[in-house]
């Protein structure tokens, strides 16, 4: 079905069932928005004590020469709350596969500063509406090009894989909200080369209307980051 995305940032997720007259109508998709949107992370050490946290401040999307851009403001707090930094980061995308921008926050420091283009290797599916526990997802590939500064000029790039992803039970949460766990693996590039990776266990709480609104993210040290949605 043709969906008119205008200017507005936008996820996919597609619709499951079993039924039959389900299954025909795949092709829907439920969408929301995140430009204006403000996230926070929350950085842990493995003793669980706050190390730091960030604001990211969502601004407008606009359209360049054929590309979505998506600015970020990042404001970096230490622990005891004094502001240590203040970055702007453009992230870019071609329109047909805008929905990946609602995937890149967990991994915005990298590239920092700088314009990333992110190139999602499938952009169909990301979130299926109201799943059942127990259901298996596809996986999620995509590439976050820096384009600035020295980094860029050597290429630099991260390559992103969430696999396993299955809806888990989960009684806290309310109506229309479900769980996923999934594993992450980020490997940094520069000149073509892995100079960094790492691997993460995932729990993410997508909510029908707002989209994803909790990612927690721990690592095999114990350490573990958490990104909310304000």
């Amino acid at each position: 079905m043709d969906i008119d995305f205008k200017i507005v940032l936008i996820a996919f997720i597609g619709v499951w069932g079993i039924s039959r007259s389900v299954v025909a109508q795949q092709s829907e998709m439920l969408l929301y928005e995140i430009a204006g949107n403000r996230y926070e992370r929350q950085n842990f050490d493995k003793s669980g004590k706050l190390a730091s946290r960030q604001v990211l401040n969502v601004g407008s999307i606009t359209e360049d020469e054929n590309q979505f851009r998506l600015p970020v403001e990042i404001i970096a707090y230490n622990r005891e709350g004094t502001v240590q930094d203040t970055t702007r980061t453009i992230y870019k995308c071609n329109p047909e596969e805008q929905n990946i921008f609602v995937n890149i926050f967990p991994y915005s420091d990298y590239g920092k500063g700088g314009e990333i283009k992110v190139k999602p290797e499938d952009t169909s599916s990301l979130y299926p509406v109201n799943p059942g526990v127990g259901w298996q997802m596809k996986p999620i590939h995509f590439e976050m090009h820096i384009n600035k500064g020295l980094v860029g000029f050597l290429g630099g790039k991260s390559k992103i894989k969430m696999y396993n992803r299955r809806v888990v039970a989960n009684d806290t949460l309310t109506a229309g909200e479900y769980e996923i766990n999934s594993s992450v693996n980020l490997g940094v590039y520069v000149m073509g080369i892995k100079v960094k990776g790492l691997d993460y266990r995932v729990s993410e709480v997508v909510d029908r209307e707002r989209g994803l609104i909790y990612q927690k993210f721990r690592a095999g040290d114990g350490s573990y980051f958490v990104i909310q949605l304000q």
